[in-house]
């Protein structure tokens, strides 16, 4: 009997042997996969890494779409936008919190349009005077916070019709509180725009609010519909030459990239605030690249338009001076040469700035983007191509 049970159990024997060398088999898979997958993860690491080292500066462009979004659109940086908001509104109003929402506004209808906004949030605003008095049919404000709707945008590019793409988003603001059994008791909406572009109602101001008021006595017909336009170009160009709040945030905005723990408004204090929201530490490395690709786009916009106005204004300067020798010679020195340089310019401008649509054209930039670029209406760069 015993002897049979040693021969059955020495058949199964391979069995045994089978069995272990399958599982030792599949834990020798399950080891290289798992050691593919964590060189895979180092690998991709390393080169996240990479190119970390060899984009980011201590603090991140804040002009770049990316870097705007992560500076005031994160819960991690609102006591950054506080900060800037409250160097915009002054002593008008007082935000308390902030909370931050879905930037994708979907249409009510199949045929509306997606809006997505850079920076959505709603706040709480402390009880406030206005520097305008209101109009008398406004009523009495709540004694308990009031919630306001802000939307900040940052726009490095005119891209037409800018002016009516905002009014758009502050309509839609509006309209979205509309509900059943409501009673037109509107929440404030305020939009913020950052501009880096040279615009008509953005010359020589670096702040221009816009609201519904009487244009003779200046009373405030309601103030939930508001719109305050900043502009980059406005700014001093030294720290020191930056004497309010605001001009030196936008300074930072501006900046934030070239400056390090050594710069001057770094040690000037009273703004730990911004320079924490733009550290490019806090970049996941999954974002680098995102990031990056945000700054290359930047980049190529804001060549296009140094390299159009440089280019117009040297090939304009010098037709000026040619065709104003040639005339001041038959009607007067000065007088030809003024009037010849102011025709000769305007020339030269046109003419360089057909050139340089060609040559954006045919790198791929859309009609948009270049008759941003160079001035030229969207009509002239269609006939171009």
């Amino acid at each position: 009997m015993v002897r049979g049970v040693g021969v059955r159990l020495w058949m199964l024997t391979p069995l045994f042997n089978y069995l272990i060398l399958r599982r030792n088999v599949q834990v020798y898979l399950k080891a290289v996969c798992k050691f593919k997958n964590e060189s895979l993860n180092l690998l991709n690491d390393i080169n996240q890494r990479v190119i970390m080292s060899k984009i980011l500066t201590p603090y991140i462009n804040l002009q770049s779409d990316f870097g705007f979004k992560l500076a005031f659109g994160t819960e991690r940086n609102k006591k950054a936008l506080i900060q800037f908001l409250d160097a915009i509104l002054g002593n008008e109003i007082k935000v308390t919190d902030v909370r931050f929402h879905d930037k994708e506004m979907l249409p009510s209808s199949e045929a509306g349009k997606r809006i997505v906004y850079d920076v959505y949030c709603t706040m709480d605003v402390a009880p406030h005077t206005s520097r305008l008095k209101p109009h008398h049919i406004q009523k009495e404000r709540r004694s308990e916070d009031v919630g306001h709707h802000f939307i900040l945008e940052m726009q490095n590019v005119y891209e037409p019709p800018f002016e009516d793409r905002m009014v758009y988003y502050v309509a839609k603001t509006l309209s979205d509180q509309g509900r059943r059994g409501w009673n037109y008791d509107l929440d404030p909406v305020i939009l913020v725009a950052v501009t880096d572009f040279d615009f008509s109602f953005l010359r020589e101001k670096l702040l221009r609010d816009f609201r519904l008021i009487d244009k003779e006595t200046g009373e405030i017909l309601s103030e939930k519909l508001r719109m305050v336009f900043l502009s980059l170009r406005q700014l001093p160009q030294e720290w020191d030459d930056c004497k309010t709040e605001l001009e030196r945030i936008m300074y930072l905005i501006k900046n934030m990239d070239k400056l390090d723990k050594n710069s001057e408004p770094y040690k000037s204090g009273g703004y730990e605030n911004m320079f924490d929201a733009a550290e490019s530490r806090q970049i996941a490395a999954e974002d680098v690249v995102l990031y990056s690709q945000s700054l290359e786009r930047l980049r190529f916009y804001q060549a296009g338009v140094d390299y159009a106005a440089e280019q117009s204004w040297a090939s304009g300067l010098e037709k000026g001076r040619a065709e104003g020798r040639a005339e001041g010679r038959a009607q007067g020195r000065v007088e030809g040469r003024a009037e010849g340089r102011a025709e000769g310019i305007e020339l030269g401008e046109e003419r360089m700035s057909v050139r340089i649509a060609r040559n954006l054209l045919k790198s791929g930039m859309s009609k948009e983007m270049v008759a941003s670029a160079t001035g030229l209406s969207l009509d002239r760069i269609e006939s171009l191509e």
